[in-house]
């Protein structure tokens, strides 16, 4: 008994949960509901139609017709007895007589119901939320026919709960969705004013970037002026005068003096290279990059002609294996090629004629395996070699930074700017420079330019 209590319990609160999901109870009338009971009341010409649904201490009506009431205890309802039938009609054909309800304070008063007959509304799950029944105040029979009509209507009204539920759930869901929108559009509205004030502060910052750049690059200007003409000039001068006082007046110093002399004469000679290679290195970076299409071999011979005279000094054999036009910064890779050769005649080995070997091709990426290319595009490569005094192989990326000279001292001739200037050049054709190099064999420099449309 307990047992069956517990599943009454159970079903009971699954049924009452149903029930309110539908949020039916205490909603205003509608058309569609009370067309149900004024077609029940036709169909079986009774004087009184419901639409009834049982809660949990009351049974309520949706629809009444021909009952002023709105509801009664659920005590007394005919309804709570019909949805536990939930397969069958409920019929009381004579409610006086019926020892159930012969005391119900609904038979024994108003209404005065006699006859009964309810069709429950029932889920999909086997719940009886309510009925679709007909009273009338004396006994009757029902056709077959009207029971068909009445739970076709009981189907409509299940119909009308479903969707009913349906409309719900999506004005609950619009409803959700506006909520989403209005915070959606607080929410632009706030990154909208972020993004203004952020892209304000980029714009004030690049414009203070540009104040700040356009200052560096008079200053830069100005010491450009100031380095190839008021720093020129006085060495010039020492220049000029040292010059003259060698030629007509060095048998009248001393041993002392003569060196003296001669060491200034050399310091002159040296600052003047120094600056010119400064003005170089920072031509690099201020300059337009206009490219320009030219054959390797035509850089190369303007720049024989330029140290002709250290070549034949030395008996340099200059050697290009393989012409190939290339596209690149025309004046700034003529200065790369000028600075390599010139540090390759310079660092020249006093046992061996200089050799220097310029090979180049035009492939693409993949085909060098060089992690930092990328596979996607083609580069000029161009590989020299030298069989000059070379350097110690741990130093091969510290020989491209500024004022870096390797060697023995007596060898130290260049500024320690040639090679820096050459990476730099490197660079601004978003390229990249190796060297690797033996002590009295050699150093050897690979180069890669990528293809410029």
């Amino acid at each position: 008994m307990n047992l069956e209590n517990n599943l009454f319990t159970d079903t009971e609160e699954k049924r009452i949960k149903a029930l309110q999901s539908y949020n039916i109870l205490d909603s205003l009338t509608e058309q569609d509901y009370d067309d149900i009971t004024l077609m029940a009341s036709i169909i079986c010409d009774v004087p009184i139609a419901l639409v009834s649904f049982v809660d949990k201490d009351r049974q309520w009506f949706k629809s009444n017709l021909g009952l002023e009431t709105k509801s009664t205890p659920r005590s007394d309802s005919f309804c709570s007895h019909a949805i536990e039938a939930i397969n069958e009609p409920f019929i009381i054909t004579d409610s006086r007589t019926d020892e159930r309800f012969k005391d119900n304070p609904l038979v024994v008063g108003d209404p005065n119901i006699v006859f009964y007959a309810g069709i429950p509304i029932v889920t999909e799950d086997g719940l009886g939320l309510g009925t679709v029944c007909i009273i009338d105040n004396k006994p009757r029979e029902l056709t077959q026919k009207q029971l068909v009509a009445l739970k076709m209507l009981s189907n409509q009204a299940m119909n009308l709960l479903q969707l009913r539920k349906v409309n719900n759930d999506l004005n609950i869901a619009q409803l959700a969705l506006e909520i989403q929108n209005k915070k959606l559009e607080v929410y632009n509205k706030d990154l909208e004013v972020l993004i203004d004030k952020n892209l304000s502060d980029r714009v004030k910052e690049i414009a203070a970037q540009n104040i700040t750049l356009a200052t560096m690059n008079k200053e830069l200007e100005a010491f450009n002026y100031i380095s190839s003409h008021d720093l020129q000039e006085p060495l010039r001068k020492i220049q000029f005068f040292s010059s003259i006082i060698i030629d007509k007046e060095l048998h009248s110093l001393s041993d002392k003096g003569q060196n003296y002399l001669l060491r200034i004469g050399k310091s002159a000679d040296r600052m003047s290279m120094l600056i010119k290679d400064l003005l170089a290195y920072s031509r690099t970076t201020t300059t337009e990059k206009t490219f320009e299409k030219i054959l390797l071999s035509k850089l190369i011979q303007d720049i024989k002609y330029d140290l002709q005279e250290e070549i034949v000094e030395k008996n340099a054999i200059i050697t290009l294996e393989n012409d190939l036009e290339i596209k690149t910064i025309t004046f700034q890779f003529r200065q790369l090629l000028h600075n390599i050769l010139s540090n390759s005649l310079k660092f020249s080995s006093t046992s061996a004629a200089p050799r220097i070997i310029f090979q180049c091709v035009l492939d693409n990426g993949n085909t060098f395996r060089k992690p930092f290319l990328d596979r996607s595009k083609s580069y000029y490569y161009l590989k020299i070699t030298d069989n000059g005094i070379g350097f110690d192989n741990q130093y091969k990326d510290k020989i491209f930074e500024l004022f870096q000279r390797l060697g023995s001292q007596e060898l130290q001739m260049g500024t320690g700017i040639g090679l820096a200037i050459v990476k730099k050049i490197v660079e601004n054709h978003n390229g990249f420079i190796e060297a690797e190099s033996h002590e009295n064999i050699g150093t050897t420099l690979h180069i890669y330019i990528p293809e410029v449309a």
